[in-house]
């Protein structure tokens, strides 16, 4: 046994790290969108029941500074539990895809923390916009669909396919065969 050298998992073959169909991964993303707003809209009902039963609801400048640390949170802790370990989402699971690392692994809790933080990347431009301007509640939904829209078009730019918060992780996501 002295001898005997560990086993190395083979990398896999470059057939499988293409990524999905740029169609079938917005397909995801919107199906992940509307959970999603489930969990934000349970953990913002929670922040406001919370600061109820504390007695300090009449202090009203400190509800939107809570509520969107809470969701920050929450929503972050979802993309992490479920990308790491080898995990997927429901939306994942249902449009047959994966996220792993560019050399081909389950990702670790600390390689999922980064990638869900960069995934912020998709809103964070539109919500800086939105708070310069004060535009209308039509024209920040524009505003975030357009900057989501243009977020995952930059995967095109890629012969990878893959989207930019993902290079900047190390990770990738993969078909997953039926």
């Amino acid at each position: 046994m002295d001898g005997m050298v560990p086993a190395v998992a083979a990398a896999p073959p470059p057939s499988i790290l293409i990524a999905p169909p740029l169609r079938r991964r917005l397909a995801c993303l919107i199906y992940e969108g509307l959970i999603l707003l489930g969990i934000a809209l349970f953990a913002a009902a929670l922040v406001v029941f919370v600061i109820h039963l504390l007695g300090i609801e009449h202090k009203a400048h400190l509800l939107r500074p809570v509520m969107q640390w809470a969701e920050f949170t929450v929503l972050t802790a979802y993309g992490t539990w479920f990308w790491s370990a080898g995990r997927q989402t429901l939306p994942m699971k249902t449009w047959r895809i994966r996220v792993i690392t560019s050399e081909g692994t389950a990702l670790t809790v600390g390689r999922a923390l980064w990638r869900a933080l960069l995934c912020w990347l998709w809103i964070l431009p539109a919500l800086a916009l939105t708070a310069a301007l004060h535009p209308s509640p039509r024209n920040m939904g524009l505003l975030l669909s357009g900057g989501v829209l243009l977020w995952a078009a930059t995967s095109l730019l890629r012969k990878d396919r893959q989207y930019l918060h993902d290079v900047l992780a190390g990770t990738r996501l993969i078909s997953v065969s039926p």
